[in-house]
């Protein structure tokens, strides 16, 4: 009688023991990675997730485990990601787009969902895997450089100067259109052409190539461009090396600005002050002459005052006070009173310095005094006036107390002459 072989049965614990030991090594595995993983059925319920995926809800993962989308997100997201999910496990494809979520800190995110299909040892759809990229910064990132692109090319194309980058042989790379006020050229039809061709003097570009190699940029350096009649006008340029790298050689960007206007005006008032300095030259001969003229004619006018009051006093007034003592009668005294007044009213102007610098002398001691300084005696003076000597000296010492010189060792008549 043959023997039966033994059937080897399988060990249920031992088998449940491996799942077990594999679903813990697949949690494991997703939980180490740094973005938020989750998976589901064909009927869109979760089967399970990574930390990340929870914490991104703000939830624990075991609490969303057996709920579809529905009961996790507002409506109209649900219905999106249903929809997009339906057709994933229609079609097989694979997917991956954006969208706006709430993240569990209550704030709103970009984020980028990738999913696939998942499929059993059969081949039959087992459900959908999916991860998800939070793209908030990079998305900010991308829409400040989307700004910054307007704006810098909003200046690029209204700035008054004109930007350019050229290579160091001279061909442009870039341009502005503010070239349009320089130029009937297009910026298009510029970019490949030669910045040097515009140059009129070619040896200030050697020079300009020179000082931007030895110094790596120049500010400030003024050249002489031609524009499209051909004729040249002034600009000042600004350039600077840029160090290039393993892409691209090096190559120069600047900046130039037509100051042709500034130099006329700057030419215009330079003229105008060497104009000016002659006038003010001959102006200051004219006066160096007018001084001269004034000079003289203060000189003349000395001169002819002590001329008038030196014949006055010593060829008319001494005969005046005689005829007073001579037998006149009623008439001819009055007349010759009137004859004094008017010699002494033509003389008083000349006196003016005496009398405004000691305007305290009586009339009699400026007379002594005009006499004294005209180089009259004391007893010439007495006999002009027709008083004692004694007289004339009491009138002569008290204008040296007047003046302040008495009791000093001072000229009386080179005092007066001072005065005078």
């Amino acid at each position: 009688m043959r023997k039966k072989k033994k059937t080897e049965r399988s060990n249920p614990c031992k088998n449940n023991n491996e799942r077990i030991l594999s679903s813990a090594f697949l949690q494991s595995f997703i939980d180490s990675i740094p973005i938020p993983i989750f998976y589901q059925d064909n009927r869109g319920v979760y089967l399970g997730g990574n930390q990340q995926f929870g914490d991104f809800l703000g939830r624990k993962v075991k609490d969303i485990i057996g709920k579809t989308i529905h009961e996790i997100v507002s409506r109209d997201l649900a219905e999106m990601y249903a929809r997009a999910d339906r057709e994933l496990l229609q079609t097989g494809e694979d997917q991956a787009y954006e969208c706006a979520v709430l993240h569990a800190d209550g704030t709103k995110r970009i984020v980028f969902f990738s999913k696939t299909k998942l499929k059993n040892r059969d081949g039959i759809s087992a459900g959908l895997i999916g991860s998800i990229f939070d793209i908030t910064g990079q998305k900010e990132l991308e829409e400040k450089l989307r700004r910054d692109e307007k704006r810098y090319r909003r200046i690029f194309e209204n700035i008054q100067d004109v930007y350019y980058e050229i290579e160091l042989d001279g061909t442009i790379l870039e341009i502005s259109p503010s070239i349009n006020k320089y130029s009937k050229f297009q910026r298009e039809d510029l970019i490949g052409r030669s910045i040097y061709d515009f140059y009129a003097d070619k040896n200030r570009r050697e020079i300009l190539l020179q000082a931007i190699k030895e110094k790596g940029s120049i500010h400030d350096f003024e050249i002489q461009l031609l524009n499209y009649q051909g004729s040249s006008y002034t600009c000042s340029i600004t350039a600077e090396i840029m160090p290039g790298d393993k892409d691209r050689p090096p190559w120069i960007v600047g900046s130039l600005r037509d100051i042709s206007e500034r130099k006329q005006n700057e030419e215009n008032l330079k003229q105008r002050e060497e104009e000016l300095s002659i006038k003010t030259r001959n102006l200051e001969e004219v006066n160096t002459a007018l001084k001269v003229l004034l000079k003289q004619r203060e000189e003349d006018r000395k001169e002819i005052e002590e001329n008038v009051l030196t014949n006055l006093n010593a060829s008319i007034l001494p005969y005046i006070e005689k005829l007073k003592y001579c037998r006149l009668n009623g008439q001819q005294m009055a007349y010759l009173k009137i004859i004094e007044a008017r010699m002494k009213e033509i003389i008083s102007p000349f006196l003016h310095r005496i009398s405004q610098g000691c305007f305290d002398l009586t009339p009699q001691e400026i007379r002594v005094a005009d006499f004294v300084k005209f180089g009259n005696t004391t007893k010439e003076i007495a006999d002009i006036l027709g008083v004692s000597i004694k007289t004339i000296d009491y009138h002569r010492d008290n204008i040296r107390k007047k003046l302040g010189i008495k009791n000093r060792q001072t000229n009386l008549r080179s005092f007066l002459l001072q005065l005078s």
